[in-house]
């Protein structure tokens, strides 16, 4: 099989079944992603993670428009979906996903860590964080510039046109920064590309509804404050997602603790189970 494009292929098997990771693919951050937990997995079938647009071609992609480029993947691999993983927001194209598979193949099953809503806050909130991290590569009149730039960037009708201009706002002004901080112009230029395309990828998954799927997905989730499943009040739980286990383990450690990656082994060793709601 040729290797996917629109995928990371975290593990090679002949089963003929496939396991799709999705999260935004992203080097260097300290949380813990799939490549970890696909270390300690023992199940025998190939698994794929979801690859960000490339560099440069995210601007007016949906989320359903980025759902569907990872879908094509999958339809013309011939492999048939065991199951779905979502990390975060990922959990929401992974639902997303899980409904259209379902439309040609037997309903996979799905299964979320630490899942949430997407939200516009949450796009500024990113940008504002290098502001606060750069602090000292910028004057006092450049941080208020900042600031009111972001707040203006705020006022963007849609989602997509929020990424677009906050996007830009790094590239204008968080990238030169980088280079004052003493990174080279090329790391400066790919933390440029690599916060344009998570900006964007955030962005699709806000117009998405994955309420459908979840009513069917089982998830597990850590043990920290405001994550995941903390969030929602425990009656709403059980109207939005099929099974929930949670661990003694911070967000950032959820996906490298061999007792996740053991109950997560358990449920892909098990076929979906039909959901009259999920199927609507």
């Amino acid at each position: 099989m040729t290797k996917p494009e629109a995928f990371n292929v975290l593990r090679s098997e002949d089963s003929g079944e496939l396991v799709v990771v999705a999260d935004f693919a992203a080097t260097g951050r300290q949380a813990a992603n799939f490549h970890d937990l696909v270390k300690l997995l023992d199940t025998g079938h190939t698994i794929w993670e979801t690859a960000p647009v490339p560099w440069g071609q995210e601007a007016g992609m949906t989320g359903r428009d980025q759902a569907e480029r990872w879908l094509d993947g999958i339809r013309g691999s011939g492999l048939k979906v065991r199951a779905l993983l979502g990390f975060c927001g990922g959990g929401i194209y992974a639902g997303v996903m899980a409904d259209r598979i379902a439309e040609w193949q037997d309903r996979p099953r799905l299964v979320l860590f630490d899942p949430g809503f997407a939200e516009r806050h949450m796009l500024t909130e990113h940008v504002e964080g290098f502001y606060r991290r750069l602090a000292k590569a910028f004057t006092e009149e450049q941080l208020a510039d900042g600031r009111r730039r972001v707040a203006e960037a705020a006022a963007a009708t849609g989602a997509l046109e929020l990424a677009d201009r906050l996007g830009e706002l790094f590239r204008d002004e968080l990238r030169p920064a980088i280079v004052r901080a003493g990174w080279s112009e090329r790391a400066a230029e790919d933390g440029a590309d690599l916060v344009n395309g998570y900006l964007h990828w955030l962005a699709g998954a806000i117009d998405l509804d994955p309420r459908p799927a979840w009513r069917s997905a089982d998830v597990l989730n850590s043990a920290t404050a405001g994550i995941g499943l903390h969030i929602i009040p425990e009656p709403q739980r059980s109207a939005l997602f099929g099974s929930a286990r949670f661990f003694d383990v911070p967000h950032g450690d959820l996906l490298r603790t061999a007792e996740v990656a053991e109950a997560a082994d358990r449920l892909l060793a098990r076929s979906a189970q039909p959901c009259a709601d999920a199927q609507k």
